[in-house]
């Protein structure tokens, strides 16, 4: 059996914290280490902060709905539920941009999806191959056959 890691937002590298300059819009920055390991014991660090939480390719936002992410929620969302395959995520490493994990995330994607396709096309090969055997020896008759089934297998042929 495979264990594969749980994805939860917190441990995403793609999981950042909007605050806004004045006389702009927000701006996206990095949820650092001590921050993350803050929200797993149920600790908001951005009490007295204005900003809001969210994933950057926009699976979710706080600030879109902010009433669907009171503080159970928050925790649930962010600490307690696994995203599996449902988003894009990508584990957190703080020497990382977030430009450089978005195009490491995208190789990861389509390489994963490359390797899928590549055993999808050996097993269609390998259909066809015994496709093929079938009727090159329903093609041959009876007598034949064991010929034929002694040319492939030599002794083990022989003996049917």
């Amino acid at each position: 059996m495979i264990f594969k890691h749980k994805q939860y937002c917190v441990d995403c590298h793609f999981f950042v914290k909007k605050e806004s300059e004045r006389g702009s819009r927000l701006k996206a920055s990095e949820i650092k280490a001590p921050e993350r390991e803050s929200l797993r014991q149920r600790n908001n660090p951005w009490k007295t902060q204005a900003c809001v939480l969210s994933c950057s390719f926009g699976v979710w936002d706080e600030g879109s709905d902010f009433f669907a992410f009171l503080e159970d929620d928050r925790h649930q969302t962010i600490v307690e539920k696994d995203r599996g395959d449902s988003c894009f995520w990508w584990p957190y490493n703080p020497a990382m941009l977030l430009p450089a994990a978005k195009i490491l995330q995208e190789r990861e994607a389509k390489n994963r999806d490359a390797a899928r396709d590549r055993l999808l096309t050996r097993i269609a090969l390998w259909i066809a191959v015994f496709a093929l055997f079938v009727n090159a020896v329903a093609s041959f008759g009876n007598a034949d056959v064991l010929k034929l089934l002694e040319l492939f297998f030599g002794e083990l042929g022989s003996g049917l």
